[in-house]
């Protein structure tokens, strides 16, 4: 089986997020403020016009936002659902992809931009998608990354009434610290903040 098939984690997601992204992109319209603030730190390092991954560009918020303020962006996601969402939004590439193994060369971005997506990868492929991140990065390139804090990996039933369910695996502050460092980056700043009754860890790091 591959990554992708229909009955991997990873397929699975795929399809849930297939059959939830009209309904996803509603009620989450609003970029918060949280993210806004990081989206301004990531582009006061990288500087005007960088290129900026958008590893799991979903329904194409950040990327729209991240173009509004001047960065080229290149959004890729699993779903294309999602990623028919991002056109309406975005305006740069948008490619189905998966963030583990990314058709782009060595040095091709300033930053990475991985907000509530890696996530919904199992743990045990977490290290070799942040080695991924660091490889299209150029060197001195900044990651944001954002992941839910907790334990453990789990199916949850999404909140959309589509009988779906979505994987996630949670962290602690000091978890993912390891894990970035692990792959290379030097951690710059941490933070956690709490939206929609979840609580979210955030990093800022530098290939």
């Amino acid at each position: 089986m591959t990554r992708d098939e229909p009955g991997s984690v990873s397929g699975r997601v795929r399809l849930a997020y297939d059959r939830i992204a009209a309904d996803y992109a509603v009620r989450n319209a609003a970029m918060p403020p949280a993210l806004i603030e990081l989206g301004g730190r990531l582009l006061e390092r990288t500087g005007p016009g960088a290129r900026v991954l958008d590893a799991g560009c979903g329904v194409g918020r950040d990327m729209a936002w991240l173009e509004a303020h001047g960065a080229r962006v290149i959004g890729v996601d699993i779903s294309a659902g999602m990623l028919a969402e991002a056109r309406t939004r975005a305006s740069g590439p948008l490619l189905r992809l998966d963030m583990r193994s990314l058709a782009f060369a060595d040095d091709s971005f300033d930053g990475v931009w991985c907000v509530a997506s890696l996530l919904h990868l199992p743990k045990s492929d977490v290290p070799p998608t942040l080695a991924e991140f660091h490889r299209v990065l150029v060197p001195g390139g900044t990651i944001v990354l954002s992941l839910q804090h907790g334990a453990g990996e789990e199916w949850e039933r999404d909140p959309y009434g589509k009988g779906t369910r979505r994987f996630f695996a949670r962290y602690s502050l000091g978890e993912a610290t390891t894990l970035l460092t692990g792959a290379g980056f030097m951690v710059i700043e941490r933070g956690s903040d709490v939206a929609r009754a979840r609580h979210w860890l955030s990093f800022l790091a530098t290939a």
